[in-house]
């Protein structure tokens, strides 16, 4: 199986380590060309949940870089069977959806891993509904550096598509790739109900970053007072208005697994903690700010989603 990875970014880093051992052949195209050059001379440091430590070799991984410029060729897509697609929402240009269309081999299918929703359709309607696929994944990790990334939360990765028509033949095509993931140590499934899924995470992320993000703490530093939870739990319920207004089912135990998604990634600083610590945009807009969109086209009110997205785009400046 041939893949490639676009974003070396946290979960790129940790997913390319371990899956590369597993390919024929593994591309990671990174935002930078100065993070190309040292991975291709270092590889990627990871370590592992249990402490372990070790280099995937540059000779294991073929390192390209895109800088979102036009006239770059995304040279990994040619051969790649599956590209999964790492990047956050707001580099998902129009010009990127034109590289992929134009590059993107024959045979290959795309995963987004992206957060947050507003990306589906535009990602469909550029490359068709039959090479699109979309992951939900609550795997930890923290990248250290350019070229290392630390392992620090198991979680569960669904894969599936947001149409009968992706489904009907998803466990038959792409069985293989669920065993690839297993192989490589990710707990991982294909799901014919990813909407909800979707939404389940759009759902933990838009209680759980901006608090991080605002109150500057690890996921399980939320569980630790009253008053925190109570913030938790007034997002929560805003969002699920908002999924009831739109006819969307949440799992019914989805506040008891925000609250095992705060104890197992307890360490864990959230990617929109690190974003802010890093002075580098968030994806906000793509998260609580889709939620308050959609609540104003519905004739909610969500006080709680507004005040959240405010103070996070205030603090990006």
């Amino acid at each position: 199986m041939h893949m490639t990875i676009i974003g070396g970014g946290s979960l790129g880093l940790l997913f390319a380590a371990k899956l590369a051992p597993l390919c024929k052949g593994l591309t990671l195209i990174a935002r930078t060309r100065e993070q190309a050059e040292t991975l291709a001379e270092e590889g990627i440091a990871i370590q592992e949940m249990s402490g372990e430590r070790r280099i995937v070799s540059h000779t294991d991984i073929s390192i390209e870089s895109y800088n979102g410029s036009a006239d770059e060729i995304l040279r990994g897509l040619q051969n790649a069977d599956y590209v999964l697609l790492m990047l956050k929402q707001p580099a998902i240009t129009e010009t990127l959806l034109a590289r992929l269309q134009s590059e993107l081999a024959p045979q290959a299918c795309l995963i987004c891993f992206q957060n947050g929703i507003g990306h589906e359709h535009k990602v469909i309607g550029a490359l068709g509904v039959g090479r699109v696929l979309f992951a939900v994944t609550t795997e930890g990790a923290k990248r250290e550096g350019g070229t290392a990334v630390r392992h620090t939360g198991h979680g569960v990765t669904y894969i599936g598509g947001l149409t009968s028509e992706m489904n009907d033949n998803l466990l038959q095509r792409h069985c293989s790739l669920k065993e690839v993931l297993l192989q490589a140590g990710f707990q991982a499934d294909l799901s014919k109900n990813m909407e909800e899924r979707i939404w389940n995470k759009l759902a933990i992320n838009c209680v759980i970053n901006p608090l991080t993000a605002i109150l500057k703490v690890t996921n399980g530093q939320l569980l630790d007072t009253a008053w925190t939870r109570s913030l938790m739990a007034d997002l929560f319920r805003e969002t699920s208005e908002v999924a009831e207004a739109y006819h969307v089912s949440l799992a019914q135990d989805l506040w008891t697994t925000i609250i095992q998604v705060c104890q197992a990634t307890s360490a864990n600083h959230s990617s929109m903690l690190q974003d802010v610590l890093g002075g580098r945009p968030t994806e906000i807009d793509y998260l609580n700010g889709s939620l308050v969109s959609m609540a104003g086209k519905a004739g909610l009110a969500l006080p709680n989603h507004n005040m959240v997205y405010r103070l996070v785009k205030a603090m990006e400046g």
